[in-house]
């Protein structure tokens, strides 16, 4: 029923196109029909004017039922849907794309104002609708990490999973994001040979088909050195 909904509203221009002139046309020749019956002397000729008119007739009926249904669809069912029923994009950055700090060309995915050391609030972690279970707070990585957890809030629409270096004038930079929420398991892995070796904060951001996001889950890592 709402994927029918959507389609309504996205195509209704079309369909109200099509429909009309499908009535016009259907109009016509009912109109042509009727004069034909009420012109004709003759019995035959005047049963099949009566058969084409009553086809035709039903036929514009048709058209107008369905142009009357679109209109009640897309005007009064459709903004009645719950949101959770729509979908919601992702960003239409590469949410994917990480870069090593201070490597010349690089682009950052700046999802945020830089955060000092002081202001990482790890109370959000507390949320088990939207909490990071692997890694843990002082943890210390190396190579691909694999990070689980759980996103799957009310109306859920999507999650991402950042990362901060804790130095002056880091920004938040977006490692993925997914559109199915998860529980107790794999929320995505995090290649940690990318960035510089150092002291990171890792958080996980879990949004709704409003736009809202209860207080992210945040925890401090170490990033050592790849192992040669």
């Amino acid at each position: 029923m709402a994927e029918a909904l959507l389609f309504l509203e996205e195509y209704q221009g079309w369909i109200y196109l099509v429909l009309g002139l499908a009535a016009l046309a259907y109009l016509r020749w009912t109109w042509r029909w009727y004069r034909s019956r009420r012109d004709t002397i003759f019995s035959l000729e005047r049963e099949q004017a009566t058969e084409r008119l009553t086809r035709s007739a039903t036929l514009l009926g048709v058209a107008l039922a369905l142009i009357a249904a679109t209109f009640i669809a897309t005007t009064v069912l459709g903004p009645s849907m719950p949101a959770s029923e729509r979908p919601t994009a992702l960003p239409t950055v590469s949410l994917l794309a990480t870069a090593a700090f201070g490597q010349p060309g690089e682009e950052a995915l700046v999802t945020s104002t830089p955060l000092p050391v002081t202001e990482v609030d790890s109370a959000g972690c507390a949320n088990p609708l939207a909490t990071i279970l692997t890694p843990v707070t002082g943890e210390s990585l190396t190579g691909a990490v694999e990070i689980t957890g759980t996103a799957d809030i009310p109306n859920f629409a999507f999650y991402k999973y950042e990362y901060i270096s804790l130095t002056p004038g880091a920004v938040w930079r977006a490692i993925g994001a997914e559109t199915g929420p998860t529980q107790d398991d794999l929320l995505g892995t995090w290649d940690t040979t990318l960035v510089l070796p150092g002291e990171y904060a890792l958080r996980l951001v879990v949004t709704d088909t409003a736009g809202n996001a209860p207080q992210p889950c945040v925890i401090l890592v170490r990033v050592l050195p790849a192992s040669t």
